[in-house]
């Protein structure tokens, strides 16, 4: 146990002076972990055996309809379940973004970002439940520091690693002592995303992926079986959206540049927030007409004119116009491309087929087929076989509230799946 116990303390950092140990050890409590896996698309199960997942959907309950949220990509959908928040609520409008103060947002973690509402870990340890937060947005503040009790060490997503470590980091926590275990843990996986991305959906390696995903969450299972608190432990496995087929990328840079409109496009999956030197009522109706041939591509939206159920709001941060790509077309910022790619930009042409660099990605609006994904619900509190018509990314926060006996955060728009629920 000693050497475990060294590991821990090398592979996590420990908050000084929890408030809430001693609430902890005074009666028993039900435990949630929440094993949240980057780009599991419902797709991506078809012709494969998961025993994990098989056994949950036996005993628990699940859905491959979890909605996400506008843009369905990773970030601003990983912030909308920790928060039980829409974008416009908590200020991740997209994975990238400008903000007129803060400067240019690229895929941080930093819970400084948020505009509003509060990450499942921050709700409960302020009502004195210790948490982790293991490669979890919002686990450190860059004013604040540690917002959890546990936080991993790795500093971006590049550092995370792999599924079958982090099911170790998850285990090693839950066969902690009492008065050191944490009661919610939250932890991020890489998941089949990337593999998805550059090889395609059926390929060998996404199947892979899938499969060591399964088997990721299968170790947890078999270790919660093991504890002798088992009867006081919930499982929910999620996703932050699903994934699309793509072969033709939209090179905004080379359009904007063709139609000499003095924007800066800020690209991401398959959308693309123009922010104009100029934003007057002039220049962006002349940018619109001027963009208006491309509407097999993509759809082009003034700032505060999205569709209703998009929850993106008109703050700052969204571009004064939106290019929401359609399938199969996607747009990626230039300065993600492969590095011999990136002259493209400024010389290539306006539509690039992309197989050699990106065949699958996310971001469309989320009614968009493909876009969904899924969540698996086990354990205590949770409706044994059945399956949920669909969920809410946002409905999320609140039902983990909910299984721990807390509060949701401030401005919560979510509200409790209460399909999940045995009760």
């Amino acid at each position: 146990m000693g050497r475990w116990r060294s590991w821990i303390v090398a592979v996590l950092l420990v908050a000084a002076g929890w408030p809430g140990s001693l609430a902890a050890q005074d009666h028993p409590a039900r435990t949630v972990v929440v094993l949240l896996f980057d780009g599991w698309a419902p797709a991506l199960l078809e012709g494969l055996t998961t025993p994990a997942l098989a056994r949950i959907r036996t005993e628990g309950a699940w859905t491959h309809h979890l909605i996400p949220v506008f843009p369905t990509l990773s970030l601003v959908n990983q912030v909308s379940i920790s928060t039980g928040c829409w974008p416009e609520h908590h200020g991740i409008v997209t994975n990238e973004f400008i903000d007129p103060t803060r400067g240019r947002y690229d895929h941080s973690r930093d819970a400084d970002w948020l505009t509003g509402c509060e990450h499942l870990h921050q709700v409960a340890e302020r009502q004195g439940v210790p948490s982790a937060a293991l490669g979890w947005v919002g686990g450190v503040s860059g004013s604040r520091g540690k917002l959890a009790t546990y936080v991993s060490a790795e500093a971006t997503w590049a550092d995370s690693p792999d599924d079958a470590h982090r099911a170790e980091q998850v285990i090693q926590l839950l066969r902690l002592p009492d008065a050191e275990r944490p009661r919610l843990i939250l932890a991020y996986f890489k998941g089949p995303d990337t593999a998805a991305h550059f090889t395609g959906m059926d390929s060998e390696r996404t199947r892979r992926a899938v499969l060591q995903s399964d088997a990721a969450v299968g170790s947890v299972l078999q270790a919660i079986d093991g504890l002798p608190f088992r009867d006081q432990v919930t499982l929910l496995v999620t996703t932050d959206h699903g994934m699309l087929p793509v072969w033709i990328n939209v090179n905004v840079a080379r359009i904007l540049r063709n139609h000499d409109i003095d924007a800066t496009a800020v690209s991401s999956g398959t959308t693309s927030f123009l922010y104009f030197r100029e934003p007057t009522p002039p220049h962006i109706q002349e940018a619109m007409r001027a963009l208006h041939p491309y509407f097999l591509q993509f759809d082009v939206i003034e700032r505060g004119q999205a569709q209703p159920d998009w929850h993106i709001g008109s703050g700052a941060r969204v571009g004064d116009l939106i290019l929401s790509a359609h399938p199969p077309y996607f747009i990626e910022d230039g300065g993600h491309w492969p590095a011999w790619l990136r002259w493209l930009t400024r010389w290539g042409p306006e539509l690039l087929w992309s197989r050699m660099s990106m065949k699958a990605t996310h971001g469309y609006p989320p009614k968009t087929q493909g876009m969904a994904g899924i969540l698996y619900a086990w354990g205590a509190g949770i409706a044994p076989a059945r399956e949920i018509v669909n969920l809410r990314a946002i409905d999320i926060h609140p039902t983990v509230c909910r299984l721990l006996g807390v509060e949701p955060g401030a401005a919560v728009d979510g509200t409790v799946a209460t399909q999940l629920l045995a009760e």
